[in-house]
């Protein structure tokens, strides 16, 4: 569950799949790359742990093997049932999938499963935030909503009410791959409790590169919004400033 991407400690991901194709998608790769193992292992629990008997016939492991290497959201059980630390983590929940295409049996499932787990902080990102007014939350999740252009703010403008509420969770936006300039201030982000700044990584053809100028923008507002603000090792070489902040809760700035 070990991860590289900072301002997380752990990862979880009993869901891998996602109906959207971004170009910069490193976790396609992944799938593709890795899809026949993580089969072999999700038909392995299916039938020892769970006595599905048809589990691991040759046709199950194939259709598994392809589901998952297609990218398409598949519910792992094998990754749900893992046992999660004792001590208070970040747990960045589906970085290999997207929650709005999660069927609803298995978002239900995984708010049960964090409720057990008062003690962890549970991270949450969608390209939709109209997906968080349709389920309960606890009060342990960080809800984030990722940015990569500004034409993500304009085509959300109708949702934005149920990601703006005063709700006790926290609210944060990801702009992780920034593509180019956007407009933080386009929303009066009053109520953004964190900020979290990415380039794009791997070696894709097309890659876009930040300005200097394009971080700054949200840097500056940030810190005179006084929002914490957390910037990926991947913007060292274009922007060399390190910050790496956690947003307040309930007005105590949080250490886990």
């Amino acid at each position: 569950m070990k991860n590289k991407i900072g301002w997380c400690n752990t990862t979880w991901n009993p869901v891998w799949g996602c109906n959207n194709h971004c170009e910069y998608c490193y976790a396609r790769g992944i799938a593709k790359r890795f899809g026949r193992e993580r089969a072999e292992n999700e038909c392995h629990y299916r039938w020892d742990k769970m006595g599905i008997a048809d589990s691991y016939t040759k046709r199950a492991f194939i259709n598994m093997t392809e589901k998952i290497r297609k990218f398409e959201p598949t519910f792992l059980h094998s990754q749900f049932a893992k046992k999660l630390p004792k001590k208070p983590q970040r747990i960045f929940v589906g970085s290999m999938s997207e929650i709005a295409h999660w069927e609803a049996k298995w978002v239900n499932e995984v708010i049960f499963k964090i409720f057990e787990y008062p003690q962890h902080i549970f991270q949450i990102l969608t390209r939709y935030p109209e997906i968080y007014c349709k389920w309960d939350f606890p009060e342990n999740c960080w809800l984030g909503v990722t940015i990569t252009k500004k034409e993500d703010f304009m085509k959300n403008d109708d949702n934005w009410e149920y990601f703006f509420n005063e709700g006790k969770e926290i609210h944060f936006f990801s702009f992780e791959p920034l593509l180019e300039p956007v407009d933080i201030d386009y929303l009066n982000c009053s109520n953004i409790d964190w900020v979290i700044i990415g380039a794009e990584t791997g070696n894709r053809k097309g890659k876009v590169i930040p300005k200097w100028e394009w971080i700054n923008d949200i840097v500056l507002y940030c810190k005179d919004k006084y929002i914490p603000i957390y910037l990926k090792d991947s913007l060292k070489e274009i922007y060399p400033i390190e910050i790496k902040e956690f947003p307040y809760l309930k007005g105590v700035r949080t250490n886990v």
